[in-house]
């Protein structure tokens, strides 16, 4: 009897488990996100920061690249994380991305590694060969990795490239029609600082220069206009020693004098080819939180995808401010105002107007989304100790925030109410991003 009844036990177990693998379609079979290591995520946004950098490219191009790769390694995992929701339909023209196929097998870390190396590459505008070198031979590094790693077959490999492939080519379709490819060619008649003093006057370049004008053109990801958070208006320009424009000059003039403050300014200063760009210096941030903070592969990806869209639109919205008051930088104040006709500043005064702070902005709604995501967690940053610069540590990221918008007055380039406005419209966009785009489902 004993016998009898495990033999029937056996038989229904048998039973069930033929009913699972019948009704399991291939894909399920794929190996889930959640068993993935963060760290095939975070070496690609490491490598969006060594390209950007090699590239030395300005932060209007480098938010682009950082954010365009955030969704392409984003979208790539999304059908291995059963409770996250594809940004399609999220994400201004983002519509009709291919889907994988029911019938097949896929390793997700592989579609990342094809998707997200097609579509870093071609978001630069024109990537030099040694960026392309700099992509492509990490690219085929890791995708040796995770092929040993997972012990992939060729069925499965062939799935995952073909699906990466085709998703890439999607990404990058979308990615051409933010119009981001052709305003820098659009003219711009740069407005007469004869009547208008308090006019960006090119820093008194002999030949000044405007950078992107019509940025604020560009497509947004998620905020609905450039104007959703718009700030106050600067200060009333005045040459009154008593006035708050002339006393915030004057700040600007006395800090750059004090060494501790000049470091503050000179460690967040991110000019082009020394780092990742002011819109890469959260990305650095980022990129060391997965470690620090211990994060999984979903983690990292809502923190790369929020902090990267945010940090786009932020852009967009701070370049219409820039160029809708035109305000100076207080290099052309001090030389001509306080009578110091040779000053500099210590960190090269960026060529587009004062008002308000990109850095600041960025500093604003970074903050922000990681505040958001992860709480006041104390953190540290690392990210300038090849330029020996030493390690900084923060408390929260609201400390960080607040000393990086401080930096832009430290180091010579902005006016007070530019960063302390910027940092507020950042945050502004920082939540507008996070109540429209849901990624959980």
């Amino acid at each position: 009897m004993k016998k009898l009844l495990s033999l029937i036990i056996a038989c229904v177990c048998i039973g069930l488990l033929s009913c699972t693998k019948e009704n399991s379609s291939p894909i399920e079979t794929s190996v889930p996100a959640s068993s993935i290591s963060a760290k095939f995520a975070q070496e690609w946004m490491q490598t969006a920061y060594k390209a950007v950098r090699n590239q030395r490219i300005f932060a209007l191009e480098a938010s682009r690249v950082y954010a365009y790769t955030a969704v392409a390694l984003y979208q790539s995992m999304v059908h291995g994380m059963p409770n996250h929701r594809s940004l399609e339909g999220q994400l201004e023209g983002l519509n009709n991305l291919p889907q994988p196929d029911g019938t097949l097998v896929y390793n997700w870390a592989l579609v990342m590694n094809t998707c997200g190396a097609e579509v870093l590459e071609k978001t630069f505008a024109s990537a030099s060969v040694s960026t392309q070198n700099i992509i492509w031979n990490f690219a085929q590094q890791q995708r040796e990795e995770i092929i040993r790693t997972y012990v992939i077959n060729q069925d499965i490999e062939k799935a995952s490239v073909n699906f990466g492939r085709a998703l890439a080519a999607a990404i990058l379709q979308w990615a051409e029609e933010d119009r981001s490819q052709t305003i820098g060619s659009l003219p711009y008649t740069m407005p007469g600082v004869h009547d208008h003093p308090e006019y960006y006057d090119g820093n008194g370049s002999g030949d000044p220069f405007f950078m992107m004008p019509f940025w604020w053109t560009s497509r947004p990801f998620a905020i609905s206009s450039h104007r959703v958070c718009l700030p106050d208006p600067p200060y009333p320009y005045s040459e009154d020693p008593n006035s708050p424009y002339y006393k915030d000059v004057l700040e600007v003039y006395e800090s750059v004098k004090d060494p501790a403050k000049l470091l503050i300014g000179q460690y967040w200063a991110n000019n082009p080819g020394e780092s990742g760009t002011p819109a890469g210096s959260w990305v650095g941030i980022a990129n060391q939180l997965v470690d620090q903070f211990k994060l999984d592969m979903a983690e990292t990806l809502d923190m790369y995808v929020y902090l990267t869209l945010s940090t786009r639109d932020a852009f967009i919205a701070v370049w219409y401010t820039k160029y809708k008051w035109n305000l100076q930088r207080p290099v052309s104040f001090i030389r001509k105002v306080m009578n110091d006709p040779l000053w500099h500043s210590p960190v090269p005064t960026p060529p587009y107007p004062d008002y308000v702070s990109g850095t600041s902005a960025n500093a604003g709604s970074s903050s922000e989304i990681l505040t958001s995501l992860f709480g006041p967690r104390s953190f540290s940053d690392n990210q300038h100790a090849d330029k020996n610069f030493q390690l900084r540590k923060y408390s929260n990221f609201k400390q960080a925030g607040v000393e990086a918008y401080h930096s832009r007055i430290f180091a010579g380039v902005h006016m007070r109410k530019a960063c302390s406005e910027g940092f507020s419209l950042g945050e502004c966009v920082a939540r507008t991003v996070m109540d429209k785009v849901k990624l959980v489902r």
